[in-house]
């Protein structure tokens, strides 16, 4: 059994993957091969780089996650399902594989229908209208959990379609999850 799965390889579940990898806690991202970002050539809002790709940001975020010992499987995540309380769950893939954790980083904008055995549990707000933005996000409380062991990170959680915000969000749920686990603030201080 992991100790954390990441549904989403995007910026937000790499960041978080990043975090939790590098906190030990044993980390597989489950990713569909299709970051939002991949699409994007010009990112020009973060600090550190005047202008760069998606996919060069994807490319450098799967190498730090391994770098930390983190895997990445290319998988479509199709079911999420909670055993018992607090855990663990069983995510179960489009081809029938299945992954067990204590933990979950939901950081997909895909759509949410693989949540539907957690229906109970996880509560859904309307998104805002406009071009960029998806029609329903997780709700979530200031740690971006939305439920025992659920922590939920970039356009899931929240319309902002920036890079920027995804990024931040993602490692944001990733040290409140680390937090949680060790029952004490997490701290990762840059040096």
């Amino acid at each position: 059994m992991h100790d954390v799965l990441v549904i989403g390889g995007g910026v937000a579940g790499l960041q978080a993957a990043v975090f939790t990898a590098k906190a030990g806690l044993e980390t597989v991202v489950l990713d569909d091969g299709n970051p939002l970002v991949s699409n994007t050539d010009k990112i020009q809002n973060l600090l550190t780089e005047e202008r760069i790709a998606g996919d060069e940001i994807i490319k450098s975020g799967r190498e730090r996650v391994m770098e930390f010992d983190g895997n990445i499987e290319k998988a479509t995540v199709t079911r999420l399902d909670r055993e018992d309380m607090p855990g663990p769950f069983t995510v179960t893939t489009e081809s029938d594989d299945s992954y067990r954790s204590e933990a979950v980083i939901i950081a997909t904008a895909n759509e949410f229908d693989m949540l539907t055995p957690l229906d109970d549990e996880i509560e859904y707000v309307d998104g805002p209208e406009g071009e960029f933005t998806m029609e329903k996000h997780i709700q979530t409380d200031d740690a971006n959990q939305a439920s025992d062991n659920i922590y939920v990170a970039g356009l899931a959680n929240t319309w902002e379609y920036q890079t920027a915000v995804a990024i931040g969000d993602g490692a944001k749920a990733a040290i409140n999850l680390v937090s949680d686990r060790n029952e004490e603030a997490y701290i990762d201080h840059d040096w």
